[in-house]
């Protein structure tokens, strides 16, 4: 599906990481051990920037084991841009950045 929509337009996979439910997401703290976080949660976006070279990354409104998603440097850095080799452009959801 990306790949296909980026012969026209860019994608943008969101929302980055954790962000499952609607009630308090802007205030939610999704706490997730390793593995399931690695297994579960990260598992599409990882695809989608390995598999379809994906263009962008919406962060979600919510925090991830204590830290905002959009001021995660481990989720960010360390996940997306180290391990991933994500070359993109990553963005924050309309009032995401606290």
């Amino acid at each position: 599906w990306i790949r296909g929509v980026q012969r026209h337009v860019a994608a943008c996979a969101k929302h980055f990481v954790c962000n499952d439910q609607e009630d308090y997401r802007h205030t939610l703290n999704s706490v997730v051990d390793q593995q399931t976080l690695h297994e579960v949660y990260m598992a599409p976006f990882e695809a989608a920037v390995r598999e379809a070279d994906v263009d962008s990354i919406m962060c979600g409104y919510n925090r991830l084991n204590g830290t905002y998603c959009a001021e995660n440097e481990w989720a960010l850095q360390k996940v997306l841009r180290e391990a991933w080799g994500f070359k993109g452009w990553i963005l924050s959801d309309w009032f995401g950045n606290q």
